[in-house]
């Protein structure tokens, strides 16, 4: 196991090393990094430095898929060649520059409006430090860094090829979890933190739980197969605690897991019967936005964001 991160060029807010992007069921994480494709035969040295794959051996890899990181638990995804490509060209941004908004994590063909590169060299908002913001003690990272934003800028400026040496296609990702509260008796319930559970006070014979997704093509009431699940360990769920969620035209607005302002559209009322006070109930979501079906946390995801999803009964 790699030693523990040292040196650090940022500080760390929100949701570990990154702070752009929520949970969600990662497109990525049945496929086996070292596929005949991410294979290079000779010294990896050789390959085009200003190419994906080039990027990849050189910076993504060694220096952004630490673990707890860009490792799969959330987007972009760094493991291999592929899901770095899927996950930042063209994909939408979570975390936004409030000073100078931009539209994607890559847009091919321009550097200068590319959140990637954004994210490198500015401290977006004054409170999300640049990237990468934790490394290993011997990457050389703090030494080849301008070297290496000069390789990204130069491959996307040149129409960010994916590995076969073709134009960007459109892709349909995950729906993402932006949050979840919960309601007693009618009133937002607090949470013992930021990512600590939601207190459910004793005596209450049930709880409301209210969900924010977000998808990158369809509106929360097109979402299908919304659901929540529920068990007394944190990765040991089965199918007979599911709940469905129904969508709500009239949403919950409150914070989310990222601190933004959220709308809640859908929601699920889950009995308290049979769980004692001192209880801690783990949550699960699942959805559907009609090609991928996602769960999330997972059993993949930090644990910040599993007990994020939990209920604590007073």
């Amino acid at each position: 196991m790699k030693k523990q991160l040292l040196y650090i060029l940022g500080f760390v807010v929100l949701f570990g090393c990154n702070t752009n992007d929520p949970e969600v069921t990662n497109p990525y994480n049945n496929q086996t990094v070292g596929q005949e494709h991410e294979k290079v035969n000779g010294n990896p040295a050789d390959l085009d430095p200003n190419s994906i794959e080039g990027i990849h051996a050189n910076i993504f890899k060694p220096t952004c898929a630490n673990s707890g990181c860009h490792d799969g638990n959330f987007e972009p995804d760094f493991r291999s060649i592929e899901s770095s490509y899927n996950s930042l060209v063209g994909q939408p941004i979570i975390k936004q520059d409030d000073m100078n908004p931009l539209t994607a994590r890559v847009t091919p063909g321009n550097s200068a409006t590319s959140m990637l590169i954004r994210r490198m060299k500015v401290d977006i908002n004054g409170n999300s430090g640049t990237m990468p913001i934790l490394t290993e003690p011997d990457s050389d990272w703090p030494v080849k860094k301008d070297e290496y934003i000069k390789n990204i800028e130069t491959w996307i400026d040149n129409g960010a090829l994916n590995q076969n040496g073709e134009v960007p296609t459109a892709s349909n990702y995950p729906v993402q979890l932006r949050g979840i509260i919960a309601k007693v008796n009618g009133s937002l319930v607090s949470r013992s933190g930021t990512y600590k559970s939601l207190n459910i006070p004793s005596g209450a014979s049930s709880v409301e739980i209210w969900v924010a997704f977000e998808d990158d093509g369809l509106s929360p009431d097109q979402l299908s197969n919304a659901a929540v699940d529920i068990s007394i360990m944190a990765n040991d769920f089965d199918s007979t605690n599911m709940t469905s969620l129904t969508y709500s035209a009239s949403p919950e607005v409150a914070k989310g897991y990222f601190g933004d302002d959220e709308s809640y559209y859908h929601k699920a009322t889950i009995s308290l019967s049979g769980w004692q006070t001192g209880d801690v109930i783990w949550v699960r979501t699942h959805v559907s936005d009609g090609v991928n079906s996602s769960e999330a946390p997972n059993d993949n995801s930090l644990f910040r964001a599993k007990e994020y999803a939990t209920l604590k009964l007073k």
